[in-house]
Order: C-alpha cells, then structure tokens, then sequence
C-alpha cells in the first residue's frame, strides 16, 4: 500500500475512535465509567492489548474533564443565601450561601458532625477519604461546586445532588448522596 493510501485509512480510523469516543462521552454523561477488571482481561486476549495498557487508556478517559477549560469565577455580584441543610446519620450537610460572578456561581458543602463520636483512625485511613462531586442538572456544569452558567437569583425547584466517591475521578460512588432543596 502506497504511503499516501495508508496516511488516508490511518485518518479515517483515527475519526473513527474521536466518533466513538463521543458516543461514549454521550452514554456515560456526567458519570465516568470503567469497565471491570473482568472486561478488561477479556479484551486483552481478544485485541492482543496488554492489561495495563487497557486500563490506563480507560483510566485516562476518566479524567477528561481535567481537561476541559474550567471557568475561573471573576467580577463578583453578590452572596445570596441558601441556608438549606439535611441530616443524614448524625451529620448535617449545609449549602449556606452562594457566591454570585458574572459568568459562574460558586457554592460550598459543609458538613459538620460530632467529631468526637467518629472512630479513630489512623492516618492511612484519613488518606483514604472520599471525595464529593456536584450536579444541578444537565444545564449545568459543575467542577469543584464552580456552577456555570451562573445560577438564576431565585433557586427554589433546582436540587444540588452531592454524590460521594472512593476517588476524586468520580468513580466508584460509594452509594451516598446528599440532596439539598433549593
């Protein structure tokens, strides 16, 4: 095969993967998914991939919105309150107040509970902690609780989804979510 010809069916496949990567973004919405260590043993005898390999390139999928340009909240409008909070197993979790900029909104979730009745850990336990990702709704991107576009004044009927994670790529959810009515 000529090197011209060759060059040409590289691209098309390459398009091909960039397709697939997007259908895949589509399915997989604001949730990062990893397929199993099963699947992925699977697929290194079908594909004659290395395992390794295989998960780092899913694990690299994973991070993509570390990628993308994040919104730096600049011209500050006002605070308005939100002062909403839910009690879930002897701790409370509060949205106080929102930050309002002109082109994105900034929000805290504070979460307060009687330290002195939590179990000691050691200190590779405290380094396993949990991270929380946010969701408002589809019209909203939210990165480390920065929400663009900036949410509206009034935010009665929008709920602010905290989901907690084993690891700050959001994956796996440990199963607990924290929802908070505006």
């Amino acid at each position: 095969m000529n090197e011209y010809l060759a060059t040409n069916k590289l691209h098309a496949i390459d398009e091909q993967i960039c397709v697939h990567l997007q259908q895949r973004k589509e399915l997989v919405s604001h949730k990062p998914r990893f397929p199993s260590d099963e699947t992925i043993r699977e697929w290194t005898q079908q594909y004659g991939f290395e395992e390794t390999f295989l998960a780092r390139i899913f694990s690299w999928l994973r991070s993509e919105k570390y990628y993308q340009p994040h919104v730096e909240p600049t011209d500050f409008h006002r605070y308005f309150p939100v002062l909403q909070s839910v009690d879930i197993n002897k701790r409370l979790y509060t949205v106080s107040v929102i930050r309002q900029y002109h082109h994105a909104s900034v929000g805290q979730l504070l979460v307060d509970g009687d330290a002195l009745q939590e179990p000691v850990q050691d200190i590779r336990e405290k380094l396993k902690r949990h991270h929380f990702g946010s969701f408002i709704s589809d019209h909203y991107e939210c990165h480390t609780f920065i929400v663009t576009p900036p949410l509206p004044d009034h935010i009665e009927g929008l709920d602010f989804i905290f989901t907690e994670y084993k690891d700050v790529f959001e994956e796996p959810s440990t199963g607990f979510e924290v929802t908070i009515q505006g």
